[in-house]
């Protein structure tokens, strides 16, 4: 995952002598923003990182932004005034302020869904190297989101983010090769090379371990299968919803009658 962007904007070296005056409120204000944010003063962080913002300072718009989306600010979650401050940082090429933003147009989060608007700020931050934004460029293709779903695209977006060790876009390239009806991206081979990718403290979690047991099929290994999908079961929260459960039980039932799970 890309690391945080310039905390101190890069000034001008030929600036007039007067205009020097100018950089030590600005960088002082910038690092007070940084300073308190991450002491998680998040109140007196606001009043810094507010005047560095009005300056421009696209690593400010971001930190606002992360304290009224967690609910930091004593007025709880404020979605539409992360999203603006996002959108700030995002029009300076902030790379996680543009994978935000199209996070945000994709699950609706303080503005209204718009797959178009997704897809465009999610490539430019993907370009900038964000593996989260490919990430989420891939879920785009397999679910089909604004466009027609496209497996192939998917598996490339996947991939790009798999590079990085983004641990969901290695499981789900794991998923697709080992669940696939399509003959042109099953594969039994594939899935467990992915699998194997996978770092061993995720088959603590449930889904990974669903993923596990549908590569384990996937290669006629079914007895192994079926242990894996119980434990993955086991493994379910008890607020898990009843959908979600049915579904782990329809991948059990798929294996305990010796076949691998399709779609």
């Amino acid at each position: 995952m890309q690391t945080l962007s310039k905390i101190l904007a890069v000034l001008i070296s030929s600036m007039l002598i007067s205009a020097c005056s100018d950089e030590q409120p600005l960088a002082t204000a910038m690092q007070d923003c940084y300073n308190h944010y991450k002491a998680e003063s998040y109140l007196v962080a606001i009043e810094s990182c507010n005047i560095a913002a009005n300056t421009g300072e696209p690593h400010a718009h971001w930190l606002l932004a992360q304290i009224y989306r967690f609910g930091l600010s004593s007025q709880g979650e404020l979605p539409e005034e992360a999203f603006q401050h996002y959108l700030k940082a995002a029009n300076q090429s902030h790379s996680q302020s543009m994978r935000e933003v199209g996070n945000a147009y994709l699950y609706a989060y303080g503005v209204e869904t718009d797959f178009q608007q997704a897809h465009q700020w999610l490539l430019k931050a993907s370009k900038q190297g964000d593996s989260v934004a490919a990430f989420s460029l891939g879920h785009i293709y397999y679910e089909g989101k604004g466009r027609d779903k496209d497996i192939g695209s998917a598996i490339n977006w996947y991939m790009i983010a798999a590079s990085s060790d983004h641990a969901m876009s290695i499981n789900n390239l794991a998923w697709i090769y080992a669940t696939s009806e399509e003959p042109a991206f099953f594969s039994a081979k594939k899935a467990n090379y992915w699998l194997n990718k996978m770092q061993a403290r995720l088959f603590e979690v449930p889904m990974f371990l669903d993923t596990k047991a549908a590569v384990l099929a996937a290669q006629n290994e079914y007895a192994e299968a079926v242990e894996v999908q119980n434990l993955a079961i086991s493994k379910l929260p008890e607020n898990t919803p009843e959908t979600e459960m049915l579904e782990f039980q329809k991948h059990l039932e798929a294996y305990q009658a010796n076949q691998r799970w399709k779609e």
